[in-house]
């Protein structure tokens, strides 16, 4: 048997079972009508996933859509979403795009990311820390975010959208990743106002810790003093002296001091208040407060992070798990069967097959009318096992 009848002869068997399946499951509350077009409607979707698929293999140089049935099922995604992100990491120079390509696949199941999302995260985040596309390190990063996420309230969506904006200043202030991730965290938690809000505050406190002026930020030297006036009066310093040379502190420290300091504070003092005002934002000043006041939930999210291990994995089974239910049996086998299909050309053989037949139907269907279905989809059990005596007449437009 050649490649293309052994593709047909899979397709044939699974269409079979296909519909043998919708009048089990289906038709128990549907009409034959209705059941037929559901059956026709999958299998119009599925001409498009394989569609995709198939350009998407041309596109990244993919001999074999093995590997993206087997990660994309994994995680209860399309072949076509993992093929995608391939593309996108070999586009942002990835030699190990496939395994990039998984980590994107795995983080959009496990937190409902969207694909942009997902890719934006992993890229900006391995690019700002100079990660080198470290699996490893990457797991680390979204098993640390999963765990947060998990413990608090506090989105994936959300976390991922800060990191991604704050991850390139944060590292240039020498703040890790999982401090930021913590911070980040803690003021969308303490506020409620979004992971962008979140990002822009960051910045903002690490640039004036670090006492860097940005005028598309608005801050300038007289901001900068300010807010070093208001730290060293709360006994906190922004610099130390080293072999009589002066420096700049870490940042996470004297965010450590301050909030131990702030904390002692009474609202009504003033020096609470300095401080919060010399940030020059007020959305900024708010942020910083729930940072400062929250810092308990800061150590608690920086714990979480470092014991973290398996938690993407974890969110994404039962992400899948609740999936399965909601698409219904169809479309798991659906994707099982084009699962076999494993190669570009005879992915083009079965997206004809089922053009053939589709075509068919609706002929069939347009001439003997709604009521005639019943006896079109009966007659489909006999006849479609010869779909795999079909040969190959459409192309792809």
């Amino acid at each position: 048997m050649d490649e293309n009848e052994n593709t047909s002869s899979k397709l044939g068997s699974f269409l079979k079972s296909q519909l043998e399946e919708a009048e089990e499951t289906l038709l128990q509350t549907f009409s034959l009508n209705t059941a037929l077009d559901f059956a026709i409607s999958k299998a119009k979707d599925s001409i498009e996933e394989l569609k995709t698929i198939h350009a998407l293999l041309e596109e990244t140089g993919e001999s074999s859509a093995d590997r993206a049935f087997a990660v994309a099922g994994k995680y209860g995604r399309q072949a076509s979403d993992y093929l995608s992100a391939v593309s996108e990491a070999v586009q942002a120079g990835y030699k190990n795009a496939g395994d990039i390509a998984g980590l994107s696949v795995a983080a959009q199941s496990a937190g409902d990311l969207s694909a942009e999302l997902a890719n934006r995260y992993i890229f900006e985040t391995d690019k700002a820390y100079e990660l080198g596309g470290s699996v490893l390190k990457l797991t680390e990063l979204l098993d640390g975010c999963s765990a947060i996420t998990d413990h608090n309230a506090v989105s994936m969506t959300d976390l991922a959208e800060s990191m991604s904006s704050a991850a390139s200043t944060s590292a240039s202030c020498g703040v890790g990743i999982a401090e930021t991730t913590a911070a980040l965290g803690t003021m969308i938690a303490a506020t409620g106002q979004g992971g962008q809000k979140a990002a822009e505050a960051l910045e903002t406190i690490l640039l004036h810790i670090r006492q860097i002026s940005d005028e598309e930020a608005g801050i300038d030297a007289e901001g900068l003093a300010n807010y070093e006036a208001a730290c060293n009066a709360l006994n906190v310093r922004l610099k130390e002296t080293r072999n009589g040379m002066s420096y700049l502190r870490d940042p996470v420290n004297v965010l450590r001091e301050l909030s131990a300091e702030y904390n002692r504070l009474n609202d009504s003092d003033v020096r609470k208040k300095n401080l919060l005002d010399s940030l020059g934002s007020v959305p900024a000043a708010t942020q910083f407060d729930a940072l400062l006041s929250q810092w308990d939930t800061y150590e608690q999210m920086l714990a979480q992070y470092a014991g973290g291990t398996g938690s993407m994995a974890a969110q994404a089974e039962t992400a899948v798990s609740s999936w399965e239910g909601s698409l219904g049996r169809l479309n798991n086998t659906w994707t099982a069967t084009v699962g076999s299909i494993a190669d570009s050309d005879a992915i083009v053989t079965a997206i004809n097959l089922l053009n053939n037949l589709l075509s068919t139907i609706n002929k069939i269907t347009g001439a003997l009318g709604p009521f005639s279905s019943i006896g079109l989809f009966a007659g489909l059990f006999a006849g479609i096992k010869n779909v795999g005596k079909c040969r190959m007449s459409v192309r792809i437009s």
